[in-house]
């Protein structure tokens, strides 16, 4: 029945409404918490700041207090003697500490009483400690006003400690608000970068998809026909060049062994003019820049007189047909050349009609085209593709701190904060 009743005249605290903040709003709304956080310290170290203007009055009082003091004439005269030499250190030296006053904010004010108490300890442990004896009612006012000074600073620490805090969480809050802002900046322009490279990547790709129908249907058109006559001339007179060339080789090679042994013979004969000109007619055959017609015909005198002296024996019909007298060989070497230069001369006449063609002049520029549109079109897609790797990195560090954002708020504002931060913009 008792619990009942207590139960039923229970007064029930309110409940703290949550704070509701926009994200604009929110700079605002830091500095006047910062502010507040301000005006708490002031309230909560009015009290000590307070007590330690009226404790430095009272040190300085005592302290002046001292220069003229009698001391106690009972102490030994060599103790009462040195408490004398060092009582004008001490006054002057507490003077000095005591005559800064401490001003401005709490932070400023507690900063200033902090060293004139790190001062007077400093000075009681150290002049001040050979005056206890002679002065002893003087020092002990001094040492119970410096204690007191001691625990009125240390009255400001909690408060200070609190506000300090607090100022940490509005910074954590202001930078939580900036990141969130840099990376709105920061997607807006990676989200225009893969809009832009989208929109020309699909511009490329356009090209070379028009390119690739363009170069499809070029069968199509009323001159393929005769690019492909011209082509099938040319692969007939490509053949007809190897064949000459594979002529020329063979005469070259039946000759050339033919010859490597009449050098032999000029040389064990001392024959030192047929050898040259076996030499020279070797050497042409070597040098493609070199006719080797004209040395061929120099060296047959020499050669067809060891095979008449029959110092050089023919093996085989390719042989004995090529050297049965001074006009075959030779003979035999201009018309193979006859034809190459002939099937050369053919086929680039060939060559330079159908390069004059209509359909082969759009075909080349097709084919050179198309792989510097594709080469773009990779480059466009791999500048696309970081834009888009930047963008989702953007969307997850903005979810990560909004949610420090509103935690911290919360924090700081010491209660439930719902902050209304805007979504980033769909993708």
């Amino acid at each position: 029945m008792f619990k009942q009743l207590r139960d039923l005249f229970r007064r029930t605290e309110p409940e703290e409404e949550s704070l509701k903040l926009s994200f604009d709003s929110l700079p605002t709304w830091l500095e006047s918490r910062e502010e507040e956080i301000g005006r708490e310290l002031s309230g909560a170290t009015a009290s000590s700041r307070e007590a330690i203007r009226s404790i430095l009055d009272n040190i300085r009082e005592a302290v002046a207090g001292m220069e003229t003091a009698e001391g106690d004439g009972e102490v030994h005269p060599r103790l009462r003697d040195i408490s004398r030499k060092a009582l004008p250190g001490f006054t002057k030296s507490m003077a000095q500490i005591l005559s800064r006053e401490p001003t401005g904010d709490a932070e400023a004010f507690y900063a200033t009483a902090a060293e004139i108490l790190k001062g007077s300890l400093k000075a009681l442990k150290g002049q001040g400690k050979y005056l206890s004896s002679v002065y002893p009612d003087e020092m002990k006012e001094v040492r119970a006003a410096v204690k007191d000074l001691g625990r009125a600073v240390n009255a400001m620490n909690e408060p200070l400690a609190r506000a300090r805090e607090g100022r940490r969480q509005v910074e954590e809050v202001r930078e939580s608000h900036a990141s969130l802002v840099r990376i709105r900046e920061e997607y807006a322009d990676a989200d225009g970068q893969v809009r832009e490279y989208g929109a020309a990547l699909a511009e490329t790709q356009s090209e070379i998809q028009k390119a690739e129908e363009e170069l499809a249907v070029l069968n199509q058109r009323p001159d393929y026909a005769r690019k492909q006559e011209i082509e099938e001339r040319i692969r007939a007179l490509d053949a007809a060049g190897r064949e000459a060339g594979r002529e020329m080789a063979t005469l070259q090679t039946t000759t050339a062994h033919l010859l490597r042994k009449a050098g032999k013979v000029a040389e064990k004969a001392g024959d030192s003019a047929a050898a040259a000109s076996i030499d020279r007619a070797l050497d042409a055959y070597v040098d493609d820049e070199q006719d080797p017609v004209g040395p061929t015909e120099a060296a047959m005198p020499a050669v067809l007189a060891m095979i008449r002296q029959e110092e050089l024996p023919l093996k085989n019909q390719d042989e004995l047909r090529l050297f049965s007298d001074a006009e075959t060989l030779p003979a035999a070497m201009k018309q193979a050349l006859e034809k190459q230069r002939d099937v050369r001369m053919m086929r680039a006449a060939e060559q330079e009609s159908l390069a004059a063609l209509p359909v082969v002049v759009e075909e080349q520029r097709l084919a050179t085209a198309l792989p510097g549109l594709r080469r773009e079109a990779e480059v466009k897609a791999a500048a696309k593709a970081r834009a888009e790797s930047q963008r989702e990195t953007l969307q997850t560090s903005y979810a990560v701190e909004t949610e420090k954002l509103r935690s911290r708020t919360a924090a700081l504002a010491d209660r439930d904060v719902e902050v209304e931060i805007p979504d980033l913009p769909s993708p």
